[in-house]
């Protein structure tokens, strides 16, 4: 009996061995199919998070630039001199010093 049933699978292979070629090879295309369409919002997703990671790029960039600006104003004496007048209140020595009488405010 299992001899039997074996034979018939055997010739049923046999016969069809083409047919099953193909429907073995449109199982695997399909599955690839159906498993890249699951990935879609996965992919759009991680786009979005690479815009979103660029503009936080650019404007890390610019924010360096404006660091290495002031970086290099920072130790000149015309700076020193801003920050110590708009900061502290002091003036130089021989600074001429405007008062503004008319009493509107700015």
């Amino acid at each position: 009996m299992l001899s039997e049933y074996k034979n018939r699978v055997t010739d049923f292979i046999l016969g069809h061995k083409k047919q099953i070629k193909i429907l073995i090879m449109v199982l695997l295309v399909g599955g690839m199919t159906f498993k890249g369409l699951m990935q879609i919002p996965q992919i759009r997703a991680s786009k979005a998070e690479i815009a979103r990671l660029n503009t936080q790029i650019e404007y890390e960039q610019d924010r360096q630039k404006e660091v290495e600006e002031l970086k290099s104003k920072v130790n000149t004496d015309e700076y020193i001199e801003k920050i110590a007048g708009e900061k502290l209140g002091l003036v130089k020595s021989n600074a001429k010093i405007f008062i503004d009488v008319s009493g509107e405010q700015q």
